[in-house]
């Protein structure tokens, strides 16, 4: 399929969706703006720190009161689902572009907020964030065993010569391995404590200290429910899957420029389907939109809050604009540039429609890929 058939594609797909009202809804849900609809409301970097630290600490509470009076194991996957979705978007969204300084002008500013939400969901410090993700992930080191992404991705078992079925077990066995969830965390602890300033590791340590006071506080079975699994477990498989799904994850070829590996090996993760056909009608009515609503329910809706929260839908963008603070609209400014490209007769985008979907191709790729030089001694890294 050609550039311009994937775009058509696409964009009769999203078109589908005009068949119900709430424009503004199925655009959030899909990550994919009509190419005719007016702007939305002007939504600030700022609004969008407050709104996902309110998810966060909701999503706790909800589920501490569920625990506490009356248990449900509806609210409680509705509760935890909230707490893992406010937890990935502080971390993958408000902290990923705080340390583009892309939240507030200023670069203080940017830090004090990052190094309070990183301390609070047990990630990287500002530095070493940083670091990794604007210096060398947004660098030279794309797509280069140097990419600590990257990296992660060969040393989890997903490398090219590998077959694509193999791959998807090994992620599935990734998902629930306790070995990958206890070095997932260690890593989250210790890059909180080594090599970081002083202050930091006090910040670690207090809020570890809180932590385990409220544990014995609360009954074991609602701090567990509440507060360890939602963010250790959960969160780490959502983090994994993100990772996975973020990238092509292949080496740059020797004649590719570093701007040509970020924009070939970057996509758009839709979230949806094509609407069935409007003619269908008895049964295969029935049949095309349960599957259609189920698909929705049980794999783009989950998709959308757990693994590409905020801009992560349209995360190829990033990739091209860098720090842009108009990253709250990164739905819109994405089919902006589109259209400009279509204008120009030209398209360079790359749009998937469904995780799974996303998953499937990165992996035809990463399988399809020449194998790399040494995947002895990588240095990788987890977040």
């Amino acid at each position: 399929m050609t550039s311009r058939e994937q775009l058509q594609e696409s964009q009769s797909i999203r078109e589908s969706y005009t068949r119900f009202p709430f424009q503004g809804f199925w655009t959030w849900l899909t990550g994919k703006e009509l190419s005719n609809r007016e702007s939305a409301r002007q939504i600030s970097p700022i609004e969008c720190a407050v709104w996902s630290v309110i998810q966060l600490v909701s999503g706790i509470a909800a589920s501490v009161a569920i625990m506490t009076w009356h248990f449900n194991a509806v609210w409680i996957l509705l509760s935890v689902t909230l707490t893992v979705s406010g937890a990935r978007y502080i971390v993958a969204t408000i902290i990923h572009h705080g340390v583009h300084n892309a939240i507030f002008r200023s670069e203080l500013a940017n830090r004090i907020l990052c190094e309070v939400l990183s301390t609070i969901t047990i990630v990287q410090p500002f530095d070493s964030y940083r670091r990794f993700h604007v210096h060398e992930h947004h660098g030279r080191e794309f797509s280069t065993m140097d990419d600590q992404d990257l990296a992660a991705i060969y040393t989890l078992g997903l490398r090219p010569g590998t077959t694509v079925r193999r791959m998807k077990w090994v992620l599935a066995w990734q998902c629930i391995s306790p070995l990958f969830h206890v070095r997932y965390l260690y890593g989250r602890l210790k890059s909180n404590y080594h090599r970081v300033p002083f202050y930091r590791a006090a910040m670690s340590s207090a809020w570890l200290l809180t932590l385990t006071v409220v544990g014995f506080a609360l009954p074991m079975s609602t701090f567990l429910i509440a507060f360890v699994i939602p963010l250790t477990v959960v969160y780490q498989i959502c983090s994994l899957l993100h990772l996975v799904t973020e990238h092509a994850w292949v080496l740059r070829a020797d004649a590719q420029t570093v701007r040509e590996s970020h924009v070939k090996n970057s996509h758009g993760r839709f979230c949806g389907r094509k609407l069935p056909p409007p003619r269908l009608a008895g049964v295969a009515w029935v049949s095309a939109w349960l599957g259609w609503w189920l698909e929705h329910l049980l794999l783009h809706l989950p998709a959308r809050l757990l693994i590409v929260q905020g801009s992560l839908v349209v995360h190829d963008w990033h990739h091209r604009t860098g720090s842009d603070r108009n990253w709250p609209h990164a739905v819109q400014r994405r089919e902006a540039e589109v259209q400009k490209e279509l204008a120009q007769g030209i398209y360079s985008y790359t749009d998937i429609w469904g995780i799974n979907n996303v998953i499937s191709d990165v992996m035809r790729r990463i399988s399809d890929a020449p194998a790399p030089p040494s995947l002895s001694r990588l240095k990788y890294r987890l977040n």
